[in-house]
Parts: C-alpha cells; sequence; structure tokens
C-alpha cells in the first residue's frame, strides 16, 4: 500500500510563545512553517511541549491557564473534537476553603512524555499554525510557550489538496 507522505528532513524544532492582552482572555498568534508549498511539501508534527504560566491560588476558585495549537485559526480554545487541533494543554488550581490543590496538569492532546519519529500528531500543508492562549480567574495576563517537534515530508498530489483544502475551508 501507498504512502500519501514520504519524510524528507530529520526532526527539527518550531517554537512560538503569546502572553493574553488581558487577564483571562483569549488570545492567538501565528507561527510560521518552513515550508516549499511549490513542492507539496508539508510539516509531520511529532510532538508538541508545553510551558505556561503558573495560575493564581484563589481561595474557593478553580483557577487555570489553557494552551492550545491548531493548523487553522481559531477565536476560542477549542475541543478535542476539533479536526484541526494538534495539541492543547491545560494547568490548573483548585483552591479550597483552608487549601490549595495543584496546579495539575491536564493533557488533552498531545504528551509530555519523549517523543519518537514514530509519533504522528497531525500533518500540516499550509505554512503556518496557531498558539493560543485563553486563563480562566487569574488576577493577571497568563503566557505561553509551545515547542513543536516535526519533520519535512513531501505529499502525494492527492494528499495535499485534500489536507490544504482542509486547513483553508475550517
Amino acid at each position: 500500500m501507498a504512502k500519501a507522505y514520504k519524510v524528507t528532513s530529520d526532526p527539527f524544532f518550531v517554537n512560538g510563545n503569546i502572553t493574553e492582552a488581558g487577564a483571562n482572555t483569549f488570545g492567538s498568534t501565528q507561527i510560521s512553517l518552513p515550508l516549499d508549498s511549490l513542492n507539496q511539501e508539508g510539516v509531520l508534527v511529532h510532538a508538541a511541549y508545553f510551558t505556561t504560566t503558573a495560575p493564581d491560588n484563589v481561595a474557593g476558585n478553580l483557577t487555570a491557564c489553557r494552551v492550545q495549537v491548531t493548523s487553522t485559526l481559531k477565536t476560542a480554545i477549542v475541543g478535542a473534537n476539533d479536526a484541526n487541533l494538534i495539541a492543547s494543554r491545560t494547568t490548573f488550581v483548585n483552591g479550597g476553603a483552608a487549601e490549595f490543590s495543584g496546579p495539575h496538569i491536564e493533557d488533552f492532546i498531545g504528551s509530555q512524555a519523549p517523543y519518537t519519529e514514530e509519533d504522528n500528531l497531525m500533518i500540516v500543508a499550509t505554512d503556518d499554525v496557531f498558539l493560543g492562549i485563553e486563563g480562566a480567574n487569574n488576577a493577571a495576563p497568563m503566557s505561553g510557550q509551545v515547542r513543536l517537534v516535526c519533520s519535512r515530508v513531501k505529499l502525494q498530489a492527492a494528499a495535499y489538496a485534500a489536507l490544504v483544502t482542509n486547513e483553508l475551508s475550517s
């Protein structure tokens, strides 16, 4: 059976960072990918590693910092059912009346575990990915960073057309 792509590079890193414009507001930034679209090149994302500002400790409240990487521009944090979600992470603190629990990390998509080249989160065929962030119940804006481990791939024409069409129509 023929594969729709062939890996053409060793793994490399693509990095991005973002800070909310104001506390508890969604923000997004564009991260450029080094692609040659004329040769139907895509990026295979093997892993995504996140770091974020720690959420506030507020008695009686759940505070959080949510980050995501998507293949298309989004206007809010999306769920695991969004086809354009590459990876996401939520860090939260659950503040009780007399004690705090956390911070806890809940990975929805992706993993903080060491990757292997066989790990495949998604293939992106357009020139950008998008890093989004949103805090919940925090006094100050949250910041987040992502490091994507990627490889270049050469896509067959039909696979390239399908991926680009999906990404541009989402």
